[in-house]
């Protein structure tokens, strides 16, 4: 079984993956300004929950290790 932290990293992961989709998309000169503009933005949401994720993980496993030593 999948703990929740491994959970959130394969997540973060998957966000990971769809920020730098997004990213490439907007540095491509062939597409529109619009869509550049719609593309970083998107960009930025998934770095942001990647990092929040990952954020949230290392607090489980901080808590993990706090309890295994008690």
């Amino acid at each position: 079984m999948t703990d929740l932290a491994t959970a959130y990293e394969l997540a973060a992961q998957w966000h990971d993956k769809n920020a730098r989709g997004c990213r490439d998309i907007a540095d491509d000169i062939r597409v529109g300004v619009d869509i550049q503009v719609k593309a970083m933005v998107a960009s930025k949401h998934h770095a942001a929950s990647a990092a929040g994720l990952r954020l949230a993980a290392t607090e489980i496993r901080r808590k993990q290790l706090q309890e295994a030593r008690h």
